[in-house]
């Protein structure tokens, strides 16, 4: 039989002493009891954040509505078929969500054990909890983020990828392409991850002298099938054009929306809370130089597409980083085998670094991730209470949200409520400069609110990509305004009185207004 590539770039190193074994097991053990403990106290978080506007979208799919045709929205269908099973499969409600947030960690600790197995099981599970704990130190609102789900289908795609090399299994990049692609109905930059792990592919099988036409063949299969899956579906459902154009036009007006100077995302696309372990293991990576080897080249590949993705995105969120921690987690653990099997400072700094990560940054992301005040939900019983007395479920189809995640369309889940149109990201039309794509996004919005026009709109002080809260965003279109003016009645407007605390720092809480159609 022959040796593992992974085994065989530790051979002849130091064994580990008894004090290294002994951390190893320690660190384990408060990562694990950390984890459990994160869970224990984050069981209770509610549907906050971008899943409400997701798990909408399944709703109205539910009641025939068609994505991207008859559902204007910018998310792949990837998300979507991942939020149609948690919600069918585990509830529709905040319950079903938090076990499908655990369930996406857990899968990825599973991975990332596969990968580290066959060297360093414990340093996998070093990996995999950390980077469990640093998502859940990210709070409520970025449970289950789609930035999460791509991660989790990388690193399957990646235990796949090595199990193919390690034991020369052609049919194993099968898995490999098939978790690439469904990565990549999730996000785009997926496609990225994909080519560049598939170089890799190839470039190992050269190196070891093995013919690496078959694997490529097995992973373009695997890769096709659930794009041919998504493209079928949506051909059939005639919105296969309406997905393409959206790609080609929203999508990239999005993008272009609320983004944050480009030095600014170069500097954070790197996780600075990830310092604790990385500093310590640089001389390692330095004198290792972990890029001469083929999982040194993977684990890099993966954080540099990773950062590459968080800066072309630039929105600057904590989970845009969820790709290059997990690669970044990866390739420090490996690290840290080399270092503790070395002799002198090198054994030095990776006790340092296995500290650090292990005994601080776990527990203390735990215990932040335990003391979020989730139980703030006023904006939404505030609403809901006003929806009821405006007549509840007789506003099934009368209602639009001028919202886009303040916490409107929230609580028109909860209450099952449809709105008038299929139109979810009402900020693109009150950005002050407008474009081609976004005109013909107010237009396509108008002429659904002509053909059904709603009772009630629900109209909110939402930033709009920014955080400033204003009543004046109307005001940037005018023939709007003049509806709300003209056609409208306000009824009421409400403001929670207290601060939200679903991030690391509480923020004012939005407004919103209710109108009422005048009859005629």
């Amino acid at each position: 039989m022959r040796s593992s590539p992974e085994r065989s770039d530790v051979a002849g190193l130091e064994p580990m002493a008894g004090f290294e074994r002994g951390l190893r097991w320690a660190v384990a053990v408060a990562l694990v009891a950390s984890v459990v403990a994160a869970a224990v106290g984050t069981r209770h978080w509610p549907l906050v954040g971008d899943a409400p506007l997701m798990h909408y979208v399944v709703l109205m799919m539910d009641h025939g509505k068609v994505p991207y045709r008859e559902i204007v929205d910018i998310n792949m269908p990837g998300t979507y078929a991942l939020e149609w099973v948690a919600i069918h499969g585990l509830g529709p409600g905040a319950v079903g969500w938090r076990i499908f947030d655990f369930g996406l960690m857990a899968v990825c600790l599973g991975a990332m054990l596969a990968i580290m197995w066959p060297v360093d099981g414990l340093m996998g599970l070093f990996a995999g909890t950390l980077f469990a704990l640093i998502h859940l130190r990210d709070g409520p609102a970025n449970s289950g983020q789609r930035d999460l789900m791509m991660t989790t289908m990388l690193l399957l795609g990646c235990a796949f990828l090595f199990y193919a090399i390690r034991r020369e299994r052609a049919w194993a990049a099968v898995g490999f392409g098939l978790f690439m692609g469904a990565a990549t109905l999730i996000k785009p930059s997926g496609l990225l991850f994909a080519v560049v792990f598939a170089a890799l592919l190839v470039q190992r099988l050269w190196e070891m002298k093995r013919p690496w036409a078959r694997y490529l063949v097995y992973a373009t299969a695997g890769f096709a099938v659930p794009v041919a899956v998504v493209a079928g579906f949506l051909a059939a459902h005639g919105a296969l054009g309406a997905f393409v154009a959206a790609n080609r036009g929203l999508v990239a007006y999005h993008a272009s929306l609320g983004r944050r100077p480009l030095a600014a995302l170069v500097v954070g696309s790197f996780p600075t809370l990830l310092l604790l372990v990385t500093v310590p293991v640089v001389p390692l990576f330095v004198v290792k130089r972990p890029w001469r080897t083929w999982w040194g080249r993977v684990f890099l590949a993966g954080a540099v597409v990773g950062a590459a993705s968080y800066v072309v995105q630039g929105k600057g969120f904590p989970y845009h980083r969820y790709p290059t921690e997990a690669f970044l987690l990866l390739l420090c653990a490996w690290l840290l085998v080399m270092g503790l099997r070395e002799t002198g400072w090198m054994r030095w700094a990776a006790v340092a670094g296995l500290a650090a990560g292990g005994l601080w940054l776990g527990p203390s992301s735990a215990w932040i991730a335990c003391h979020y005040d989730w139980r703030n939900q006023e904006f939404n019983r505030m609403l809901e209470a006003d929806l009821t007395r405006l007549g509840g479920a007789e506003l099934n189809g009368r209602i639009q949200c001028v919202d886009m995640t303040s916490g409107c369309v929230d609580t028109l889940y909860k209450m099952d409520l449809m709105e008038s149109t299929g139109y979810l990201y009402d900020c693109y039309m009150f950005q002050p400069r407008q474009t081609a794509v976004s005109e013909a996004y107010r237009e396509g919005f108008w002429k659904a609110i002509e053909e059904n026009p709603p009772e009630v709109m629900v109209v909110t002080n939402q930033g709009c990509f920014s955080l400033h809260q204003s009543w004046d965003m109307p005001l940037n279109w005018p023939q709007f305004a003049e509806l709300l003016q003209t056609k409208y009645r306000m009824v009421a407007q409400r403001t929670p009185p207290h601060r939200v605390g679903w991030w690391r720092h509480p923020a004012e809480p939005n407004s919103y207004r209710l109108y009422i159609r005048e009859q005629p």
